[in-house]
Order: C-alpha cells, then structure tokens, then sequence
C-alpha cells in the first residue's frame, strides 16, 4: 500500500511566507538558519505537507503575525479539494 503525504501543497501558505521572506530579502534557507530549525522541516511546514503548531509559531513570531494569519487551519473539504486539484494537475 502506498502511502502518501499526509497533506496536500498548500499554495496559499506559501504565497503568505515567500511574501514574507521577499519583503526582508530572504530565503526559506535564511529562515531556517535564524531560527536554528532544518531547512527541509521550515520547507515542509510552510509548503503545507506537514503541520507543526510549534514550527508555524516560530516562524510566525519571528515575522511578527500571528500563526492563523499566516497558518489558518484548513478543512477536511478544503484539504480534499487541494488533494483533488494535485492530482487533475498531475
């Protein structure tokens, strides 16, 4: 049995956070370094393949929002519509 992410990318989250990041002239890299977090993990959690209240709470504080804002939870709808989507542009 394959087993798959147990998120779908989620676009929105990382529009937010690379806007973030243009606005201070940084990378996913950079952020991960400021916050002495693995880069692959700051990727995942922004991207929206996995959550992590705590890492979404990091990289919220260190931008200065709160995690909601830049981290709004998701549905199971919205989660499956996501997931749908992937896969009609696979």
């Amino acid at each position: 049995m394959k087993r798959g992410r147990p998120y779908p990318p989620d676009k929105e989250r990382r529009v937010r956070i690379k806007t973030e990041l243009a606005m201070r002239d940084m990378s996913i890299s950079d952020l991960a370094r400021a916050l002495g977090i693995k880069r692959p993990l700051v990727s995942y959690v922004i991207n929206g393949i996995c959550r992590s209240k705590k890492t979404e709470a990091r990289i919220a504080a260190f931008f200065g929002k709160d995690a909601g804002e830049l981290f709004p939870a998701r549905t199971n709808a919205e989660i499956e519509a996501m997931r749908k989507a992937r896969k009609g542009a696979a």
